[in-house]
């Protein structure tokens, strides 16, 4: 008979914390590598029946949703800045044609 392997739930929770930290000041290459860090930990194995996990469930889905928004608000930053950069190369493109 073999033994369950139990995802570190606790190792996930801190990764995911910091992926937030990561978020909230602009490392997003941090980010990146962090998310791909705490992937194999999060499906290496069953979840422990446990209401601690529970817990450290519901904060790691509150966390991701708050790095997705502040994901969502830098890329439409970015977004608006790369349109604004366009429109200003096309006004000195403009100027320097007449």
């Amino acid at each position: 008979m073999t033994a369950t392997a139990f995802c570190d739930i606790d190792q996930v929770l801190a990764l995911t914390e910091a992926m937030h930290a990561a978020a909230v000041e602009g490392r997003w290459d941090d980010l990146t590598g962090l998310a791909a860090e705490r992937e194999p930990v999060l499906y290496a194995g069953a979840m422990r029946p446990a209401p601690e996990t529970l817990e450290s469930l519901k904060s790691i889905m509150l966390m991701d949703n708050l790095i997705k928004d502040l994901v969502s608000a830098a890329r439409d930053e970015t977004a608006l800045a790369l349109d604004n950069g366009r429109r200003v190369r096309r006004a000195v493109a403009a100027y320097t044609s007449f």
